[in-house]
């Protein structure tokens, strides 16, 4: 008997006939995020419900879940329409939701959010692996207070349009805020940061304030320019610490800061008088 990829050749080479590969079916995980991108409301309602159905069958669909949902994220334009402008806190609130101890959470989720408009983002009181929001544009006030970071947070170039709040939030990793621009203030009260912290070339416009903030690696805090004051009281560091080539316009505070390692503070420009008593 012939075989029928044989058959199918003799066919195409004695009658000129093209026979086309068949298409892949879509993955479940595709078919949601195609409706998570869709212009109908309850067609991106339907992909939602989907996905946390698809996220809380199996540990191991959790992470490409998340995926999924950053990657909608990232997508969706900015300024949009109104509907857009809705989804976007709609996704927001969904991602989140599976990042905060309690219902729903999901353990060791990572993020992938680089170069996304977020608006109003509160990630406070989360517990995530590792987070990248480089180049990500915050409208509106950012929360990463009293999180739990077990990987790196890389905040590279990212734009903050208001305030930025991580007090008391715990770093296991590194946390990087290179180049970063902060409009408003930036509250860093109380962190614990067991991996180097780099803020270089960071502009702060407001207060900047880590108040008791505790380092167990190195700090670069070289060429910052803090518009506002910046307060250092009782922080403790516990590696080598620069802010050399930064600019205090407002006044400063390193009053009973404790520093373990190498220091610099070359080319250091004060705008007022230093408290360091």
């Amino acid at each position: 008997m012939v075989s029928l990829s044989r058959w199918l050749t003799r066919l195409t080479f004695h009658h000129d006939v093209e026979v086309l590969p068949s298409r892949p079916a879509r993955t479940p995980l595709q078919d949601i995020r195609s409706r998570l991108l869709a212009r109908d409301a309850d067609v991106r309602l339907g992909g939602l419900r989907d996905w946390a159905e698809y996220g809380a069958r199996a540990v191991e669909h959790r992470q490409p879940a998340l995926d999924v949902l950053c990657g909608a994220l990232r997508e969706l334009p900015w300024p949009g329409t109104e509907i857009d402008q809705r989804w976007r806190m709609v996704l927001q609130a969904s991602l989140t939701a599976h990042l905060r101890p309690g219902p729903g959470f999901w353990l060791d989720s990572e993020i992938d959010l680089r170069h996304t408009t977020l608006v109003g983002f509160d990630l406070s009181q989360c517990r995530v692996g590792r987070a990248r929001f480089d180049g990500t544009r915050f409208l509106g006030d950012a929360r990463f207070d009293q999180a739990t970071f077990l990987g790196d947070l890389d905040l590279n170039g990212a734009f903050f349009g208001r305030h930025v709040v991580f007090t008391q939030s715990v770093f296991a990793r590194g946390l990087g805020l290179r180049g970063a621009t902060v409009c408003g203030n930036g509250e860093f009260s109380g962190v614990h940061a067991a991996g180097a912290v780099t803020l270089r070339g960071t502009r702060l416009s407001g207060r900047a304030d880590f108040t008791g903030a505790r380092f167990g690696s190195d700090v670069d805090c070289s060429h910052v320019r803090f518009g506002g004051r910046a307060l250092f009281r009782r922080a403790w560091f516990a590696g080598a610490a620069s802010f050399a080539g930064t600019w205090f316009r407002g006044r400063e505070d390193f009053v009973d800061a404790a520093f373990g390692g190498e220091t610099s503070f070359e080319n250091t420009r004060f705008g007022h008088r230093v408290h360091a008593d």
